[in-house]
């Protein structure tokens, strides 16, 4: 394990409280002594800047106080990391946003058969579907993922976009941004095949498998080897699980135009549980 240096401080000082402090907030942390000084240590780069904050704070006495202690007993960064921490989320909404666009605009008959999961022409009687063999099976490999990336109205980009940033900044700083790639590509793919064979040929699209797929991870993950950045409410948690619920009951599509792709939200949903079993195993 590597170790990130935060902050140095007197060798007279006592530093068991703050070692108790820290890690009542789930900080990994460790203290050496260094010549004349102590050095706080954490093993994730991402806690380094919050960490010092909260040492400082310490340091000053602002947790002594009853009122205090319980007012700031959540982690620091409860409400998230900040929009320079998750640049790859950014990227991700932005291509969402222009998803949704390519849907909306007059040259959606040629720019969404491209994204699509198969490619299809417009019939009078509705889309006619190339078959996957002759689509995927024949090296449009990208068709994989992009569906994830087509939104279908101001609700669903809106819906997905927002939970997109807040569970997927919080992941991309707690494994960092190659590993959170990786998580999106594999998991918005899986969740993709999965919609694919839950309904058939179909137009589907939208950033919901992966969104499923940091529920799993996270909702697994802090079951076993919690880490502060993902310490989100466990509301969150049980809300969408609800929703996929619902969901899988087709009272939501009585709602809406097309139909909720239950199929993408429990592939989805099932990779990220898979993912965060083996992640807190390491």
């Amino acid at each position: 394990m590597s170790w990130t240096p935060v902050k140095q401080l007197p060798i007279s000082k006592d530093l068991s409280g703050l070692s108790r402090f820290l890690r009542s907030r789930g900080f990994v942390h460790r203290i050496t002594e260094e010549g004349d000084r102590q050095m706080l240590w954490v093993d994730d780069p991402a806690m380094a800047e919050p960490v010092a904050s909260l040492t400082e704070r310490w340091l000053s006495g602002e947790f002594d106080a009853p009122q205090e202690q319980s007012r700031q007993s959540p982690p620091l960064i409860r409400f998230g990391p900040s929009p320079n921490q998750a640049p790859l989320t950014l990227v991700l909404l932005a291509l969402s946003v222009l998803g949704a666009l390519a849907v909306m605009t007059p040259w959606a008959e040629v720019l969404v058969p491209m994204l699509t999961f198969q490619d299809f022409t417009l019939r009078m009687t509705g889309p006619e579907f190339v078959p996957v063999a002759e689509g995927i099976g024949s090296g449009e490999l990208w068709r994989l993922f992009t569906p994830a990336f087509l939104h279908f109205g101001i609700f669903h980009i809106v819906f997905n976009g927002l939970w997109l940033w807040e569970l997927g900044r919080r992941l991309e700083v707690a494994v960092g941004w190659r590993q959170y790639l990786m998580f999106v590509l594999i998991t918005g793919t899986l969740a993709n095949i999965a919609q694919y064979y839950w309904s058939g040929p179909s137009l589907f699209g939208g950033m919901s498998g992966v969104v499923y797929a940091l529920v799993g991870y996270i909702w697994m993950r802090q079951r076993q080897a919690p880490h502060p950045v993902l310490a989100v409410p466990p509301g969150i948690i049980g809300f969408m699980l609800v929703f996929l619920i619902i969901g899988l009951t087709g009272i939501i599509d009585q709602f809406m135009q097309g139909s909720v792709a239950n199929g993408a939200h429990v592939g989805g949903l099932m990779a990220g549980m898979a993912w965060g079993i083996l992640g807190s195993k390491r």
